[in-house]
């Protein structure tokens, strides 16, 4: 739904977090949240299921995949909103959880943690724009693994597990989100596709998550609305389509979704921001968020329409602020009970980049270019497709 300053506001009735509670929901757990109201066909759907297999397929927006989908033909498909930021730290982590961004506290890409004293890269485990594995240790050590959908089924004596890309099976994100859960690594779609078989062929009940994160990828690289992008999505759910058709066992339901959408940058309007600029003075550490949308730790809160002026002035009609407390109101991060650690992580100020426009922070110079990226709150981040399929 837009609001007054034409943004597309997270629908927490029929969100990423209402759809896991709907699954939740069939092996009798009852989470905090509302499901996913599903009428009609998609009832009918859980009739003797046994297992759901939630295929995470990272950057496929809504729109983009209804294009797509002219070619493919998939019927059962539901449009669910993502959570805020529309960005994977957030979204992928509420569909792990069951929880809002404002419950679990992944509010984005890059934070302050007031546990370390410094910014982090909440994907990698890594200082911004810097590689290393010395920083993911401490990491490790001073934040708490995050009770998640795999906790909850255990209590019940269900399976819950993982297939994701061997790099990333115990890094960063994947450490924190992923604890309880049984983790089966692969290294290419083929690989993927004969472990999900074998698994599927065994016998458990309970819900297995797959993560797809190469769409992503080529997205922040080509643009989602590039051949390249489309092609790859193409690719991806043609292989999807053969494999439940061929391989799918009867008591498995089958949804293949994604965390968030992609818009595209064009390079004019994509602003590089350098620490030496002069708002750089009002803050207390670099910013954090995305290069959609911004936290800005302010070395006091009386320098919040200064700094708003800032923006305006320099980069006009491309950006919208808000305060903390007015994120908060409009609940933007979802209802629920605030995360101890939610104010310090998403500071002072939130910026908001409106239409195509971005901005990146050069933390240390070494930043790229992207063409395609999220975190906004547009149509094109905000929907994703959830595909209802059974044999």
């Amino acid at each position: 739904m837009l609001n007054e300053h034409g943004l597309y506001l997270p629908d927490y009735q029929k969100s990423i977090v209402n759809l896991i509670s709907r699954f939740l929901k069939h092996f009798g757990y009852h989470s905090n949240h509302p499901e996913f109201p599903l009428e009609g066909s998609f009832e009918g759907f859980f009739n003797g299921v046994n297992k759901i297999v939630i295929f995470l397929v990272d950057g496929m927006g809504y729109n983009k995949f209804i294009q797509v989908n002219e070619k493919l033909g998939f019927e059962n498909v539901l449009k669910v909103s993502s959570v805020f930021p529309s960005t994977t730290a957030a979204a992928v982590t509420s569909w792990f959880t069951a929880k809002t961004p404002k419950e679990h506290g992944l509010l984005g890409y890059i934070l302050y943690l007031r546990e370390i004293g410094g910014l982090a890269n909440m994907i990698e485990f890594t200082y911004p724009g810097i590689e290393g594995n010395i920083f993911s240790s401490i990491l490790k050590k001073r934040l708490h693994r995050i009770d998640n959908v795999f906790d909850q089924l255990k209590e019940k004596g269900l399976y819950g597990g993982v297939i994701t890309h061997a790099s990333i099976a115990n890094s960063g994100l994947s450490y924190l989100i992923h604890k309880n859960g049984h983790i089966m690594g692969y290294y290419y779609m083929g690989d993927l596709l004969a472990t999900l078989r074998k698994k599927l062929s065994e016998d458990w009940s309970g819900i297995l998550y797959v993560y797809w994160g190469h769409l992503d990828g080529l997205g922040h690289k080509k643009g989602p609305d590039s051949d390249a992008y489309d092609m790859e999505m193409t690719r991806i759910l043609m292989e999807l389509k053969r494999f439940t058709s061929e391989s799918l066992p009867h008591d498995s339901l089958f949804v293949i979704t994604s965390d968030h959408g992609m818009i595209q940058i064009p390079n004019s309007n994509n602003n590089f921001l350098k620490p030496t600029d002069s708002f750089n003075r009002l803050l207390s550490s670099p910013p954090g968020g995305e290069m959609r949308m911004m936290y800005f730790y302010l070395l006091k809160r009386s320098v919040y329409d200064t700094l708003k002026l800032y923006f305006e002035e320099n980069y006009p009609n491309s950006t919208i602020f808000l305060s903390n407390k007015e994120a908060l109101e409009m609940e933007l991060f979802g209802p629920g009970r605030t995360h101890p650690e939610l104010y310090n992580r998403i500071g002072d100020a939130i910026m908001i980049a409106t239409k195509n426009n971005a901005f990146t922070y050069m933390y240390s110079g070494g930043e790229e270019r992207l063409a395609g990226m999220h975190g906004g709150l547009t149509e094109e981040e905000l929907y994703v497709p959830a595909v209802f399929l059974r044999r």
